[in-house]
């Protein structure tokens, strides 16, 4: 959308046609400032950001619905006033809509490093590097949304192109928005429009996180088919050769960037799609191994736990309820590390292992230090009673029991 805006506003002459790239670097200062703010004081500034960011995505929704009546006017009335308002209702949106959007994306800067690793690693780098290449992408697809609108015709064509990517804004701003205006207290989620409830807005939001996403491509796409279609052969008569070769050279770096679009929106799918799949794709779920289990207590040999690695068990309390429970042998010394596959912040998501030295937790991705299994606190495995001795770790069924509550 922006590249979009971009080749609207190189529609006017003079200093009013940069004032598109104006409101997007302020917009871009302005969410910089947003996240050294949060930086600052993350802990005091964590609810009244959460606040400001609900009305902040009400504000887009407002702004992007202007932007959508102006555009549709200046469509249909041909007026120099109402087409210099329009441009400057986008700059705001360009504006706000950056504001809202640079914080999150900053925010992954400070990712690149896991909990428990180095400073400078292979991963750390990978990420890095990874975060780079998908800021080139979007730059690189900008780029060529702009080429290919200004390439257009005629105004006509322009706006039409720009309707089309603000509606499809605006809608994904709306449903935000009511999610926003029901966490700050303005909806309820039993309102209803046209019996549909503001919950059913929110369910289906979160269902489907990528649909305007893919709109945006498909409309990439739709306007690559048009100016391919519109861009094959000069047409019109001309003075002298000279003018024939010029405009075969227009219409030929028209389709260049036009396919540039195609390329780069296909590789934003790839990303969105095949990356973004096997990124959060979960794990394979460790099995829970047998073991020995004799007047309410159950016995380990040691031999089966001490390799490092992290280990799982399953007890199925009278209650029917499946209490996961994990051992491993830390690093440090000859002590063992002993716990539920559960935390007291992130439930019974449980663990899993990556590599030969890292333990995750499945919901919140913080990487467990094994030394520190054991302990209460954090992340960690919530812990319990157990006795080692003879070779073999002993535990009684009702320390399980007692926690089966967190795994209903």
């Amino acid at each position: 959308m922006l590249g979009v805006i971009f080749g609207f506003s190189h529609t006017f002459k003079n200093k009013i046609k940069k004032s598109a790239l104006v409101f997007t670097l302020l917009g871009i200062l302005a969410g910089g400032v947003l996240f050294g703010v949060r930086l600052y004081d993350p802990k005091g500034m964590n609810l009244i950001l959460m606040a400001f960011n609900r009305k902040l995505v009400v504000t887009i929704a407002g702004v992007s619905l202007a932007a959508v009546a102006l555009t549709l006017l200046s469509s249909l009335v041909k007026n120099e006033a109402l087409k210099l308002a329009n441009l400057f209702s986008v700059s705001i949106l360009v504006f706000v809509s950056l504001f809202y959007l640079v914080p999150p994306v900053l925010q992954y800067t400070r990712e690149f490093v896991y909990f428990g690793e180095a400073g400078i690693s292979t991963n750390a780098m990978l990420r890095a590097l990874g975060f780079a290449l998908g800021l080139c992408v979007c730059l690189l697809l900008t780029l060529s949304a702009y080429e290919v609108h200004k390439s257009l015709r005629s105004d006509r064509e322009r706006n039409l192109f720009m309707l089309a990517s603000l509606v499809i804004f605006a809608c994904e701003y709306m449903a935000s928005a009511v999610a926003a205006l029901q966490r700050l207290k303005v909806l309820r989620t039993s309102d209803a429009i046209f019996n549909i409830t503001v919950f059913d807005v929110m369910i289906w939001r979160g269902a489907n996180p990528n649909f305007f996403l893919y709109s945006q491509l498909a409309l990439a796409l739709a306007m690559l088919a048009f100016v391919i279609r519109t861009h094959m052969k000069p047409s019109g008569e001309f003075a002298n050769r000279a003018l024939l070769r010029k405009e075969k050279a227009r219409l030929r770096d028209c389709r260049r960037w036009s396919w540039s679009l195609c390329t780069f929106g296909a590789i934003a799918i790839f990303i969105v799609v095949v990356l973004h799949y096997y990124d959060t794709k979960p794990p394979a779920e460790i099995q829970p191994e047998p073991y020995d289990i004799a007047d309410g207590i159950i016995s380990i040999e040691l031999a089966k736990v001490s390799d490092g690695h992290l280990h799982k068990f399953s007890y199925v309390t009278p209650g029917k309820y499946d209490v996961r429970f994990l051992i491993v042998k830390k690093p440090a010394g000859s002590a063992y590390g002993v716990g539920l596959d559960a935390c007291e912040i992130c439930g019974i998501a449980g663990y899993y292992e990556r590599g030969d030295e890292e333990v995750i937790c499945r919901r919140c991705d913080v990487v467990m230090n094994k030394n520190t299994i054991g302990f209460k606190g954090g992340c960690n495995p919530i812990p319990f009673e157990y006795e080692i001795r003879g070779g073999k770790i002993f535990i009684d069924v009702k320390e399980l029991e007692q926690h089966e509550g967190r795994f209903k």
